[in-house]
């Protein structure tokens, strides 16, 4: 009988039987620093009752492709590299997933140092349900992304505490292919440029259902270095409290000869000169956009109306 589930028993770990399709294929490793005993060791990691006391020397651990992390409930830790990446993920198709409901999500500090960042290398790799907040004034960026295929999935970026910031939270190359942003959640209101900047030709990216709350003097979204073709910008929330000047794109921002879908994005927009020009969407196809530039009014259109 064809059950549809899958036994295995990885060696020190749990004996465990799971939907096969949802089942990873690779190895389980666990994180957890509340946990007692927790150690950066051989002998730990493959069991919850034995985590790792870091998610640095889990990554390292990693060796194969289709490998999960789990951060387990209330893990937090700090990373920062003067000048670096403090962490690199280049093993491709490794999955992070954080355990935990919104109070227990796992915290990751990005401290120390305005120029230290997580880069991802390689492709396929998932951030799951985990908060990383800006320990520095003004990171210069918090991921860099040049992977392809690349998952955010309600993940949250945030501040420390008042003046210390992401100026970028999420930075691509032109290799970022099949990115995706989904169901994250960025809040802070300290000054910043793009909460997400693609650089370079990046097709395919998604970004969708997305809170975003800062003060961005660039664009929210943007992607304005060459044409990206067949995104999906929607279903966002936006809101840039920037009064930087008029007609300024301060939503979404594309390079004039981008393809894809922009639509149902709800945004507030504190240039007055004219909200309605906070999407530059290039050839994208519009629909259902609303702006504002009254807190306490509802959007009109975002752009001209089909004649």
């Amino acid at each position: 009988m064809d059950t549809k589930l899958f036994a295995r028993n990885q060696p020190g770990g749990l004996f465990s039987i799971l939907d096969r399709e949802v089942f990873p294929t690779g190895d389980i490793w666990w994180v957890g620093s509340t946990v007692t005993g927790a150690s950066d060791t051989a002998g730990f990691g493959s069991n919850p009752d034995k985590p790792f006391a870091t998610w640095a020397y889990a990554q390292g651990t990693a060796a194969a492709a289709g490998d999960t992390i789990f951060l387990m409930p209330g893990h937090t830790e700090t990373i920062g590299v003067t000048g670096a990446a403090a962490l690199t993920f280049a093993l491709a198709g490794l999955k992070n997933i954080g355990l935990g409901g919104q109070t227990l999500k796992p915290q990751i500090l990005i401290d120390g140092f305005a120029d230290t960042y997580v880069s991802v290398t390689a492709a396929d790799v998932v951030f799951q349900n985990i908060a990383f907040s800006s320990g520095h004034a003004d990171v210069a960026k918090g991921f860099n992304v040049t992977g392809a295929g690349v998952e955010f999935r309600g993940c949250q970026f945030l501040e420390n505490t008042t003046a210390e910031n992401f100026l970028i939270c999420i930075l691509t190359t032109n290799a970022a292919d099949d990115l995706l942003i989904d169901g994250c959640t960025f809040d802070g209101v300290t000054q910043a440029t793009e909460c997400i900047e693609i650089v370079g030709a990046v097709n395919r990216a998604v970004i969708t259902n997305n809170n975003i709350n800062g003060l961005f003097s660039v664009s929210a979204i943007s992607a304005t270095t060459a044409a990206c073709l067949g995104v999906d910008i929607s279903n966002n929330r936006i809101a840039n409290h920037t009064t930087a000047g008029t007609d300024l794109a301060g939503a979404i921002d594309l390079y004039g000869n981008s393809t894809g879908w922009i639509c149902n994005n709800l945004i507030y927009l504190g240039d007055d000169g004219d909200c309605l020009t906070s999407i530059d969407g290039g050839y994208c196809v519009h629909g259902g956009n609303l702006a504002a530039n009254e807190y306490a009014e509802e959007g009109g259109v975002a752009g001209a109306l089909a004649t």
